[in-house]
Parts: C-alpha cells; structure tokens; sequence
C-alpha cells in the first residue's frame, strides 16, 4: 500500500482495491462507503477538490480519510464507537445471555425479564428471539440459522475463518476429536478429559493461515474422518473449487448463511455455545469474537479443541 499523493495516483494492493470496491456500493452519503470511495477516487488520480466535488462532500473529509487510509489501511476507514456512546447492542449478545444465563426468578426468561437485565425494551427482545428461531423455555431446541440439522447443544466448534473474500465457520456434533475413521459424526461424551484451553478473550485470534486451502487442510487435520457442518457468508464460497472438492470428498455439508442474523453474530453465538471457554463465561467468548471480526478485516481462529 504506498501513500497517497494528492492530485495524483498512489498504489493499493490487489487485495483492499476488491474490499474498497464491495464497501463503496453502498449508499455514500456517509460512513464506509463514503470513505471507500474517496480512496478509490484518489488512487485514480483524482485532486482532494475534485473528489469532494463528484462525492458532494468537503476536501477536509477527502483530507481526513486518506491520511486515515494511508496511516491504518481499510480498518481505518470503519467506525469508531465515540467516548461516552454506549454501542449499539449485538443480537448475538442477546442469543448467548438468554442461552447462557439464569434468570433471577431462577425459571425460564421472560422477553421483559431480560430486557430489563439488558437494558432494552421487552419488545425488542421478542423481535430478536423471532429471528433467530429462539423458544427460551425449550433452550436445547436453538438451532442456529442457516444449520437446521446441527444442535449446539451437542456440536464443537472446529475453526473459524474470515479474510476479504471467504467467511467459514465449522463445526462437527457429538465428539468427533477422536478421529473417527468411519466418517460419523462422532460418539458423544469422550471429550471431558482434554486441557482446556490457555489464555484469555485477548488472544483470541490466533494462527492464520495464508489462504483458503489451508484453512481447509487444518480443519481436516483436526477433526480426520469427522463429518463437519460449515456455514459460510456468500455463496460465491460455496463455488470455490477447493471449498466443493474438499466437501465432496469427505462428505461434509457447507451451507450459506442466511441475510439476517450477520455471519459474524452467528459465528458468534456458535463460538459461545460450542467452544470450551476455558473457565470464562460464554458470552464473554462470543464478544470477543464479535470484537475480533469487527476489528481485523482478516482473522482465523483455531483453538487446541
């Protein structure tokens, strides 16, 4: 990535070129797509004055976010939560406190119950139980979307990866840790006598591998034989000639999430209710994998599982 010279073109990589242009689509009044496009106009040559006359807005914001762009990247250019703004709240905070947590009355949560232990009206709990499918009285039933056939109740996670292209997240039912060699999904409760894992929310991602295949490769590496359910965020995944041949040979089932909840807060509330959290609360996990996605615009995450 060079820096940019005003009134003249400067090199981006092939990489955040592909992102820019994704996030410049969106609406450009303001936020990321604004900003995006205002890098994309810079590297074709284009004066700060110029670009804020085409982009109906001013040259100290053109100013701004080239510097932002030049000095920290695509991750520059995302929002910032303001000092004294409380953030918007996660569904995926939402699924794991309902899934999670007892109430006070010790029984089942109301949608008013917790929306007082949240902060947020009871109607806004009820709408977000409705979209993910969640009968808080029936609490082993949650199926995650996008994965009709997997309980969570009896899943493992095996790995997680995002990059500018490709969003997957797999998981294996019952206890495939073994290895079992006949490609079923595993025989529950053999998996209680593994260390759990070191460390905490802080170094959560951890081990990237340098491209899809290789994420690939380590997944199957981890759980050899195991039948696994991956969820992924486009369907332009799904077409990637590693992602079929690698499903197709042993069998595993890859589907696409659906629009609503996001990718990241269902890899959020899968990695809270699946992974072994180490002694920490689940929904702590979770957060700080919604913290990571969020905050690195390329991470996979692997733990010793």
């Amino acid at each position: 990535m060079g820096r940019p010279t005003r009134g003249r073109s400067f090199a981006i990589s092939p990489e955040d070129r592909e992102l820019l242009v994704r996030l410049s689509r969106g609406h450009r009044r303001g936020g990321e797509p604004l900003r995006a496009a205002i890098v994309l106009a810079a590297d074709a040559g284009l004066s700060d004055a110029e670009t804020a006359r085409r982009l109906a807005t001013t040259r100290p914001t053109v100013a701004t976010w080239l510097r932002r762009y030049t000095e920290e990247g695509v991750p520059g250019l995302r929002d910032r939560v303001r000092p004294g703004r409380r953030p918007r709240v996660q569904e995926a905070d939402v699924v794991l406190r309902t899934l999670t947590a007892v109430p006070p009355t010790g029984d089942t949560w109301s949608s008013r119950a917790l929306g007082v232990d949240l902060g947020l009206s009871n109607g806004t709990v009820a709408r977000i139980w409705r979209r993910w499918g969640l009968r808080p009285a029936e609490p082993a039933a949650f199926r995650l979307p996008g994965l009709p056939d997997l309980a969570l109740a009896d899943a493992q996670l095996v790995g997680l990866h995002c990059d500018y292209r490709d969003c997957l997240l797999v998981l294996t039912a019952g206890d495939a840790g073994g290895g079992a060699a006949d490609g079923s999904d595993g025989a529950a409760g053999g998996g209680t006598d593994r260390p759990p894992p070191t460390g905490g929310a802080g170094d959560l991602p951890s081990g990237s591998p340098s491209a899809l295949a290789d994420f690939l490769a380590m997944v199957t590496e981890r759980r050899p034989g195991a039948r696994l359910h991956v969820l992924v965020a486009g369907a332009e995944t799904v077409r990637r000639a590693a992602v079929r041949a690698w499903a197709a040979r042993d069998g595993h089932l890859v589907r696409v999430a659906p629009p609503e909840p996001t990718w990241t807060e269902l890899a959020a509330v899968a990695a809270g209710l699946t992974a072994p959290a180490g002694g920490r609360a689940a929904a702590d996990l979770g957060g700080a994998l919604v913290t990571a996605l969020h905050t690195a615009w390329r991470t996979a995450w692997f733990r010793d599982l």
